[in-house]
């Protein structure tokens, strides 16, 4: 249940080495401090690319653009989790260039790279919220190109729901933006907000030893002023509103996505959540990806993919939590944008 990201940055004896680029490649040193013994992983990358710092667009979001492409045939827009920073996506941790293995092959493809992420404190936004994402995105697109190019969006956590819901309400032809969502990705996102609201209250009341109680009780309070205070899984403002309804027929306002090519991304290590934050399997997001992906495939949509993967899941200090960006192999999602966005 987790929809917050405050990644922990890289010990200083690593930071140290990933302000050194020598020769042509950037080598990024990733340190992993587990059951007491100390590893480091020497990994190859393409030349870093430079980036501005974050703006501020005429909506109150802030965006960054994240890689430079002369003449860009399509873009993603990605999203960090509640309360994130855009250097979550960095291998560079906090230095000011961004060092990525996604937004270089990107770049290499032509796919632009565009980081938004809405005001502080906004978690579960309403429709004002999406179209401030809408209008964010029409700003910092029409930076790139006047040209109506393809899009992506994807997002981690809280950034990943938002991109589903921002993927449905222009799949269901409610966005004006010239620009098409050929594809979304959501990774570990929450996405059945009743399911959420279930597991929140069970923490709030139980406090399981290890759990975030203070996440759940503003999980709590965001959902039930967009929900009410006792949601049922039949209640409109429920089906109308959550991104996900497991429970109804083709997923609620997920069946918008059934002509989209969705990717959900989840490290469901059960026997980590029932250790570290003493919760099971209906306490994970992991449950909403599979939902998800389940009711697409029996809607047809063949483009509909669950990324289950294991221990991948850690945190810029080493720190195992499967419920971390770096589930996500970023050369392997870059090819897969590459085919949804250029090859139709």
């Amino acid at each position: 249940m987790e929809v917050s990201d405050s990644l922990l940055r890289e010990p200083a004896c690593v930071q140290s080495l990933l302000s050194e680029e020598p020769g042509p490649l950037l080598f990024r040193a990733v340190a992993r401090w587990a059951l007491g013994a100390s590893v480091v992983v020497l990994a190859a990358a393409l030349p870093a690319q430079g980036a501005p710092p974050a703006a501020r667009a005429a909506s109150g979001w802030s965006y960054e653009i994240a890689n430079r492409v002369p003449a860009p045939r399509a873009v993603l827009v990605l999203m960090p989790g509640f309360g994130g920073a855009f250097s979550e996506f960095s291998e560079a941790g906090g230095t000011a260039a961004h060092r990525s293995v996604l937004a270089d092959s990107l770049a290499a493809r032509g796919i632009a790279l565009v980081l938004v992420a809405p005001p502080a404190g906004v978690l579960f936004g309403d429709d004002t919220h999406l179209q401030q994402l809408e209008a964010t995105v029409r700003e910092t697109v029409g930076k790139l190109s006047a040209d109506a190019l393809p899009l992506a969006i994807g997002g981690f956590s809280a950034g990943g729901t938002d991109a589903v819901l921002f993927a449905e309400r222009c799949a269901a032809g409610r966005c004006t933006m010239p620009h098409a969502v050929r594809a979304v990705f959501a990774v570990d996102a929450p996405l059945d907000w009743f399911r959420l609201w279930e597991n929140a209250s069970m923490v709030v009341e139980h406090r399981p030893p290890g759990a975030n109680v203070e996440e759940a009780q503003r999980i709590l309070a965001a959902l039930e002023a967009r929900l009410g205070a006792q949601p049922s899984p039949a209640a409109s403002r429920y089906l109308e509103s959550s991104p996900l309804a497991a429970k109804a027929r083709g997923g609620g306002n997920a069946r918008s996505l059934a002509g989209v090519a969705v990717r959900a991304y989840t490290e469901p290590d059960i026997q980590w959540w029932m250790e570290q934050r003493g919760l099971d399997y209906y306490g994970m997001n992991a449950s909403d990806a599979a939902s998800l992906i389940r009711h697409l495939k029996l809607l047809g949509n063949t483009r509909a993919e669950l990324v289950v993967t294991t221990g991948r899941g850690y945190r810029a200090n080493g720190l195992r939590h499967p419920h971390s960006w770096s589930i996500v192999e970023q050369g392997e999602l870059a090819r897969w944008l590459g085919t949804q966005l250029l090859s139709r």
